[in-house]
Formats: structure tokens, C-alpha cells, sequence
């Protein structure tokens, strides 16, 4: 009762603020991160770790840019870029790479191995899930299953607006085309709301934050669509703001955003 007579006199936003970001400590505090099962033994890595329902941007040694989605662990190895330019992902990022001779830039995944000598793609592959994907932006990459595979160990040249489509369990990979454009607001940190339909909105926040999202109620009151842009924020302030608009309450529970209508 003390602490509530004091903040009495703050306004609601601030309150509102302060909830959010207790939310995300406590949430991050309580999360246990699982180190990847690909890591080389003996080799000392720097870790970096984007939050849950956040986005982190990460510059490395060889000024390559790697953005960071929700629940995304990037390994970046001793004697990087100089005795190997090669990390290991598991989750989502996009990534800038910059031409440095003589060595390419490798991602590795437990799905996936790609090579760059300079481009922009993104890709994603969470070794708790069976799938994997992957765009190709612009420059040029190369693809090849990162796991031995006893029917199809052919690699796939990408340029832009190519792509690959992959999962594991059904040992597959696909190269397939994409439209540039629907990848570029990603890019830019931008999530655009045209009238969207509610469930194509909420897609689009799963993909965008890399989260699941649980549905519970009845949402026959919604409105038909959603307008507006959300620019570099983490998932609870926008599901926050969105909710009161529309008409929903959300709970975060481990790897599942729950909303209920």
C-alpha cells in the first residue's frame, strides 16, 4: 500500500511503461536458454542473446550487421573474422555482410550452411522446431544442408529474391522466389497495418517478433481490419497499445504469447 500511495501522483503511461518493462525482466530472468547442440567442443564462443518478443541489432568484428529477432542466439567464435568468418545461429536474423578476402561469410545452423562473400539475407532456423527459411535480399549466397543427408546433398546458388525452404524432419530443401517488397519493411524495422484483417495482423506480428500466438474467446466483435506502423519496440508495448484498440488482453507464457478475446 506504501509504494501504491506514492506513485499515485504519475501518470498512467508511466505506470503503464513501468509494468511492461518489469514484465519483460521477469520474464527474461525466468527463461532457461539451452546453448546450441552444434557448438564445436573446445572452442570458446561470445554469445549474444536477443530477449523474448524483442529485436537486437549486432555489429561484429568484420562490420558485418546481424539483426537479432525474438528468442535469437548468435555464436560468434575465438579468432573471429581472422582464423574463420563462420557463425552459428539458432533462431532468426537478418544479416549485412560486406566483401572481406580472402575468407566468406558462413552461417550455420543445425539445418542449413550458408556461404557469402557479400550480401543481405535473412534467415531462419530454431533447432526447436523441424523447418528452416531463408532470403536472399540482394549480393549472392550459397545453401546446403548443414546435416548429412543420404538422399540430396546438393547445394543451391541464391541471388535476390530467391529463397530456400527447408525442414529437417522430412529431410527437404527447396529453392522457391519471393517478392522483394515483403521482406523490406522487416528490413526497416517497420510493421505496416493497411486495413489489415485481424488474423493476417496477428500473422504478421508472429513473424515479425518470431513468436506463437494462442487464441482463446470469441473475437466475432472485432473489427474487420487494423491501420497504422509500429516502428522498433518490443512485442508487449505494441500488443499493449493494439489491445486496448481492438478489444483483447495477452499473457506471455514461456514460448507462447496467449491473447484472449
Amino acid at each position: 500500500m506504501k509504494k501504491r500511495r506514492n506513485w499515485q501522483p504519475v501518470a498512467l503511461t508511466i505506470i503503464v511503461l513501468l509494468l511492461i518493462a518489469a514484465g519483460i525482466s521477469y520474464y527474461v530472468a525466468g527463461r532457461h536458454h539451452t546453448r546450441s547442440a552444434i557448438l564445436a567442443s573446445g572452442l570458446q564462443y561470445t554469445t549474444y542473446q536477443c530477449p523474448y518478443g524483442e529485436r537486437k541489432l549486432v555489429r561484429l568484428p568484420d562490420s558485418t550487421l546481424a539483426l537479432l529477432n525474438s528468442r535469437s542466439t548468435l555464436y560468434v567464435p575465438a579468432g573471429f573474422p581472422h582464423r574463420t568468418r563462420e557463425v552459428i545461429l539458432d533462431g532468426e536474423a537478418f544479416f549485412g555482410v560486406r566483401k572481406k578476402e580472402p575468407l566468406d561469410f558462413i552461417v550455420k545452423t543445425d539445418k542449413l550452411k550458408t556461404h557469402t562473400s557479400s550480401s543481405m539475407f535473412r534467415i531462419r532456423s530454431l533447432e526447436c522446431q523441424s523447418g528452416a527459411t531463408l532470403y536472399v535480399l540482394n549480393g549472392a549466397a550459397s545453401v546446403a544442408k548443414s546435416y548429412y543427408s543420404p538422399t540430396d546433398s546438393a547445394t543451391e546458388f541464391l541471388g535476390p529474391g530467391e529463397m530456400i525452404l527447408a525442414n529437417k524432419d522430412i529431410d527437404l530443401m527447396e529453392k522457391e522466389t519471393f517478392t522483394l517488397a515483403e521482406q523490406q519493411d522487416w528490413l526497416d524495422g517497420k510493421l505496416v497495418f493497411d486495413n489489415t484483417p485481424i488474423p493476417a495482423a496477428f500473422r504478421k506480428i508472429e513473424d515479425w517478433f518470431g513468436v506463437e500466438m494462442e487464441f482463446r474467446g470469441k473475437s466475432g466483435s472485432l473489427p474487420e481490419g487494423i491501420s497504422g506502423e509500429f516502428h522498433q519496440g518490443s512485442l508487449p508495448a505494441l500488443l499493449t497499445v493494439l489491445g486496448k484498440s481492438v478489444g483483447f488482453s495477452y499473457r506471455i507464457k514461456r514460448n507462447k504469447v496467449v491473447i484472449r478475446f
